[in-house]
């Protein structure tokens, strides 16, 4: 605050909007300092000036009022009873307080250089220091006074406006966004009004798509005010701004306009026939207005939401802010000018929660050499970052007919939004991918699938092989197979373990030149389960329960096993009551091993470790700690065991889901065996069901064997991380994970630049709140991936049904699994879904998953467990609270809130 209070000492109260000391922020404000910028260059902006923040923190330098602020701190963001009576007495206590002689008069004198008009009124508007921000708009938190007349008015609502920082709304804003009220301040900016015949909204990127080359407009007669409240339809129009083509116009239906009225203030008036159906802008008044946000934007450096009004044929600016709503551009932007479209890696890995950089970096690193040894091109750039997230680059596979046309459908396998949103996009501008062939073109083409068969042929081969004729033929080996994905996985990350000092390790997390990762086993007997299931569904179409439970009980399948061992563990602590009230009074893991029974429920728990301690929840994230590092969620799940069963009661579950699908495969059985071909028939689908149940079980081999060199990045880096901070170049050893590739590779040489992790973290902060889109463009466009569902009730949430069945109970929102738990028989309610949330289906009635498809890992542990699932539920952990009860219908694939109770 010392540039505020050497504006106090100083007696800067005001300044005019084309001195050069109102683009400080800390001294007029977010709205004041952008609208400084904008007459600093000229453009068109009332004349004005700005009551500072040093005038503010005069008028609140009472001890009470400060005392009051100090206290917002303890209020809880969704205690709005609580919140409205102190933001109400907070209020009060600063309009109760008097302006000072000496701000007065520097208010007088700055209206008195603006028109000596006394009839001449003004716009009073709210700058806060933490509002047009980046990241953070704070709009629409403060006051705004328009069409006031006279220095006393004035000077009344510039109180107003301060006072306004502690609006309900602003309160809760704040908490919300974790920003400390006391150290927020706001000026507040007097322009002269300007009596508009039309004003609006400009959007110099298009708010709902994304898309930065189209600007979108709502314009409407009057004043804008009309509009910024949503009180009128205004006239909506989208700009190509590349070639100024209209795009769309939309004429609103607007019965009413603000506009002033002669003793100050506003009204709302009724608008004739004619006005309520014409276009509001013209095409010429529409380019001029594109353009000039075209200027502002390049100005302020992003893409801006601009308030503007026309007075004739004059455009005036009111305001400019960024849009906080926009995902971010992908990084690095293609360098062709051409059209390119990424999936997220996440969403196809049912993990899409934003990563720390570093950890950003090694998945880039990973999937362009996973492309390069597809025999893709080497000099391409495959994976991009946005808003925290990896995306992989499609454009290449829509350039060619037929795998354009069949990519939707692949991609819907994964997750139906990412299929739905390539599908929206090729129904809009799939022609701008059909390529004109040229013999270059063919050749290079010809080269890439050679090389790629070339690298490919062995395991294709064997897929097809297996898939084939182990349908038929051969006998399901589960554990063999998991034996060879292990062994796999040690070796791929042996070349991470084995350098000696931890600069060497981490440098070799970026090692492209590892040949045991990309010499991976046969994938066969998963293909063979997915031909097996294909043919089940194809000849069973109208017994979708019994397909269902065909999938069920599995006792040799890898996350079985670890809800088996986690159950197992709990039946130790039974045996050992002290174990097991230590367990049920959350004592720690140290205290639980000095009681009696406590070193056998250790030495179990390190057994259960050594074989999947590799894994983690959200493991994609590799800075995320592996389970042997810190398995307190683990002993959250045992422990919620523990308090809700019985001993024994995990397998028990088990048996019943055998026999389930034990009884399934007979009716299926006597289902095929009619007709002449009947005990062929009959015994063609007993070895398909055999084929499909021994071999899914392989689902989790290839993941649980990466995960040994998961692991292994993720100790490298954190060795790092404690070298740098022993060394003083770090202050934690979590810091690393926010370094890029380069300056690790600095640091761990001794010379770490000048970071501000600080403000890393909290970018990072910023994109974990964000829902990221399945597919973007390069032009910043997020395709729709909304799923349709006919006869949908009225605020329901729609996704993917994954597991059939309806089931109704108490919501509990959980997004970090190691931090939080679920109760017995309650709804799961998750971001996502990967092996590391495995512990949590144990207790779990039914899930709701934001992300994932019919084949992700959490929608097949669902139907093995016999859970009601949905997946792909856009905004569940925010749309429904813990507490709610909620009604999952895994067949239809809907999620109904049947109450507001938290």
């Amino acid at each position: 605050m010392s540039e505020i209070e050497d504006a106090r000492t100083a007696g800067t109260y005001v300044v005019s909007l084309d001195d050069t000391r109102a683009t400080n922020r800390a001294l007029v404000g977010g709205k004041g300092a952008n609208l400084a910028q904008l007459v600093e260059a000229d453009l068109p902006v009332p004349a004005g000036f700005c009551v500072t923040t040093a005038a503010y923190e005069e008028l609140i330098d009472d001890p009470a009022i400060k005392e009051a602020i100090d206290k917002l701190a303890g209020l809880d963001p969704s205690d709005t009873a609580a919140i409205s009576d102190a933001g109400s007495a907070l209020r009060a206590r600063i309009q109760n307080r008097s302006v000072s002689e000496e701000i007065r008069d520097t208010i007088e004198t700055a209206l008195n250089e603006i028109a000596s008009d006394p009839e001449q009124t003004y716009a009073v508007r709210s700058s806060a220091t933490a509002e047009d921000l980046p990241e953070a708009s704070f709009a629409g938190q403060q006051e705004t006074f328009l069409n006031v007349r006279g220095a006393d008015e004035i000077i009344a609502r510039v109180r107003a406006c301060m006072a306004s920082l502690f609006t309900d709304r602003a309160i809760a804003y704040r908490a919300r966004n974790d920003v400390a009220h006391e150290e927020v301040s706001i000026a507040v900016v007097v322009q002269q009004m300007v009596i508009p015949d039309i004003s609006g909204i400009l959007f110099t990127a298009d708010p709902q798509t994304g898309n930065r080359h189209i600007a979108s407009i709502e314009a409407g007669m009057g004043l804008g005010e009309a509009l910024v409240s949503g009180e009128v339809t205004a006239d909506n129009i989208r700009v190509d701004t590349r070639t100024d083509e209209v795009l769309d116009y939309e004429v609103g239906d607007q019965q009413s306009a603000v506009r002033p009225i002669p003793e100050g203030g506003t009204e709302t008036v009724k608008l004739n026939t004619t006005e309520r159906s014409s276009r509001v802008l013209t095409v010429e008044q529409i380019q001029t207005l594109v353009e000039l946000g075209e200027e502002i934007e390049a100005l302020l450096e992003s893409p801006q939401d601009i308030e503007w009004c026309l007075k004739g044929e004059e455009f005036y600016v009111v305001q400019s802010r960024p849009i906080t709503s926009l995902f971010p551009l992908p990084s690095p932007l293609p360098d062709d000018d051409r059209l390119h479209v990424y999936f997220s890696l996440g969403h196809v890995q049912a993990f899409a929660e934003a990563m720390p950089p570093l950890v950003r970096d090694v998945w880039i690193e990973f999937c362009n050499l996973w492309m390069v040894e597809l025999g893709m091109d080497t000099t391409a750039q495959w994976a991009v970052e946005a808003g925290g997230r990896v995306y992989i680059d499609m454009t290449p596979f829509l350039k060619i007919g037929f795998v354009r046309r069949g990519f939707p459908k692949w991609l819907s396998a994964t997750s139906e939004p990412l299929g739905i949103a390539v599908d929206d996009l090729l129904a809009r501008r799939g022609d701008e991918f059909q390529e004109k062939w040229t013999a270059r073109k063919i050749l290079s083409l010809v080269n890439q699938v050679t090389s790629a068969v070339r690298t490919q042929a062995r395991p294709m081969i064997s897929a097809v092989v297996s898939g084939f004729f182990g349908a038929f033929i051969g006998e399901p080996t589960p554990k063999r197979e998991e034996a060879r994905w292990n062994t796999w996985g040690w070796n791929a990350a042996a070349p991470v373990r084995t350098p000696e000092t931890p600069a060497e390790r981490a440098r070799a997390v970026f090692d492209s030149d590892n040949s045991a990762l990309t010499n991976y086993p046969r994938l066969g007997p998963l293909y063979a389960a997915q031909v097996a299931d294909g043919l089940l569904q194809q000849l069973f179409p109208d017994s979708p329960e019994e397909l269902n439970d065909v999938g069920r009980g599995f006792p040799d399948e890898l996350v079985t096993r670890i809800n088996l061992g986690l159950g197992d563990l709990a039946d130790v602590a039974r045996d050992h009551p002290a174990v097991a009230h230590a367990l049920r009074e959350g004592t720690s893991l140290d205290e639980i091993e000095s009681l009696e029974g406590g070193e056998a429920f250790r030495a179990a728990l390190d057994d259960f470790l050594e074989e999947f301690g590799h894994r983690a929840t959200g493991e994609l994230d590799i800075s995320r700690p592996r389970w042997r590092d810190e398995p307190s969620g683990l002993l959250a799940t045992v422990r919620a065991n523990v308090k809700h069963e019985q001993a024994g009661e995990h397998r028990e579950h088990l048996r019943q889901m055998e026999k389930q699908a034990s009884a399934a495969a007979r009716y299926l059985e006597e289902r095929a065996d009619c007709g002449v071909f009947g005990p062929l028939c009959k015994r063609v689908v007993r070895r398909l069901i055999r084929t499909y149940r021994g071999y899914i079980q392989t689902r989790e081999h290839p993941k649980h064997g990466l995960a040994h060199l998961f692991a292994a990045w993720h100790e490298a880096i954190r060795d790092a991380g404690e070298l740098l901070v022993d060394e003083g170049q770090l202050d934690e050893i979590n810091d690393v994970w926010f370094l890029r590739r380069e300056e690790l590779f600095a640091a761990l040489e001794g010379n770490l630049p000048e970071i501000d992790i600080a403000s890393r973290r909290a970018e990072f902060e910023r994109h974990k709140t964000v829902d990221a889109p399945p597919v973007l463009t390069s032009e910043g466009e997020a395709p729709s991936s909304r799923i349709e569902r006919e006869d949908v009730p009225e605020g329901a949430l729609v996704g993917t049904g994954v597991s059939g069945g309806v089931v109704e109970g108490v919501a509990r929102v959980v997004r970090d699994p190691s931090e939080e738990t679920i109760e017995k028989g309650e709804i799961l309610i998750a971001p996502s879904s990967d092996p590391g949330w495995t512990p949590l289906f144990l207790n779990a009635a039914g899930m709701v998953v934001e992300v994932g498809g019919q084949m992700s890992h959490g929608a097949l542990v669902a139907r093995e467990y016999g859970l009601p699932a949905v997946v792909s539920v856009s905004e569940a952990t925010r749309r429904i609270k813990t507490g709610q009860r909620v009604r999952i219908d895994g067949t239809q694939g809907i999620v109904e809130i049947l109450d507001d109770d938290e």
